[in-house]
């Protein structure tokens, strides 16, 4: 089975096993409001939400969270792709040890996949790693090079 239809299906099944959380209209549905850690979104779409125990992040960039501009270099966009992806994880309440599931869009596969690999072993260190996608796409907002989303559990602290 290829990723594209792999990750469709796991959405799927995170809809039909949370039905009350599968609107964005549920109360159990909760966005993430963007602090001064985070971006702030640059249209109609927000950093993350919060679904009961889960975090959904989305949409991360290598931008600068003071300028919105991408930041030069492509370590450094990558580096920093990841930066905002933690920052709005933790805006939630969640950490990178609560990641359980990233999914990675990069314009080259080739020429991309090893900087998010060599980024990610030194976030992360020698592991574990959540489980991750890379997927080829044929552009991304803005001219950009790579976009990540990240699937975090983090439960709500009553």
């Amino acid at each position: 089975m290829n990723a594209p239809l792999r990750t469709l299906l796991a959405a799927a099944a995170i809809a039909v096993a949370m039905p009350t959380l599968a609107s964005a209209e549920s109360s159990a549905v909760k966005i993430i409001a963007p602090t001064d850690k985070t971006i702030t979104p640059s249209g109609t779409w927000s950093i993350g939400a919060r679904a009961g125990d889960f975090v959904f992040i989305g949409g991360m960039r290598g931008t600068d969270r003071v300028t919105g501009k991408m930041v030069d270099g492509d370590e450094a966009r990558i580096r920093r792709m990841f930066d905002n992806m933690l920052a709005a994880a933790e805006a939630a309440g969640a950490t990178k040890a609560d990641a359980v599931r990233l999914t990675v869009f990069v314009t080259d596969v080739a020429k991309y996949r090893p900087l998010v690999n060599k980024v990610q072993k030194d976030i992360w260190g020698d592991g574990p790693y959540p489980p991750r996608t890379v997927l080829q796409v044929p552009a991304l907002d803005q001219g950009d090079i790579a976009e990540i989303d990240g699937t975090f559990y983090a439960p709500e602290k009553k």
